[in-house]
């Protein structure tokens, strides 16, 4: 009978191990993606540079490093999510880590829905019905 009891908690281990191993990893992929946007927020001339290399973009500075602030967030949201999916952590704090999200202003209710493609479905359904409750509320933006 023990050693029944310390195979399960041996499996139940590895498997703890196994999803901290992904978000662990998953963190660190968009850490690395955040340093690339946060590069064009901090400097005007590699936001113009930047803003050459991705066709979708706007040519103009200015709006590139506005849509590179909003792909963090949107990133940071992703990141939450992740780590909500996981397991790691409960709806509240998930929904405290989304209120930083700009979907209260049509600028971030736009850009959402521009670049949404960028994002795992199951995140972009979710961020969908944050939307769709403000709406209903009758949100002013």
């Amino acid at each position: 009978m023990f050693v029944g009891i310390e195979t399960r908690n041996g499996t139940r281990q590895a498997a703890l191990n196994t999803r901290a191993l992904e978000i662990a990893a998953y963190q660190e992929l968009m850490s690395n993606i955040d340093e690339i946007n946060a590069l064009s927020l901090q400097s005007e001339s590699t936001a113009a540079v930047m803003s050459r290399i991705w066709p979708d973009e706007s040519q103009d500075p200015d709006v590139f490093r506005a849509n590179r602030a909003l792909y963090i967030l949107f990133r940071h949201g992703d990141l939450a999510f992740f780590m909500y999916e996981r397991g790691a952590i409960d709806e509240s704090r998930l929904l405290s880590a989304l209120a930083i999200l700009p979907i209260q202003t049509q600028v971030g209710r736009d850009f959402w829905a521009a670049r949404n493609g960028s994002f795992t479905e199951s995140y972009k359904e979710y961020v969908d019905r944050m939307i769709a409750e403000l709406e209903e509320r009758g949100d002013p933006n």
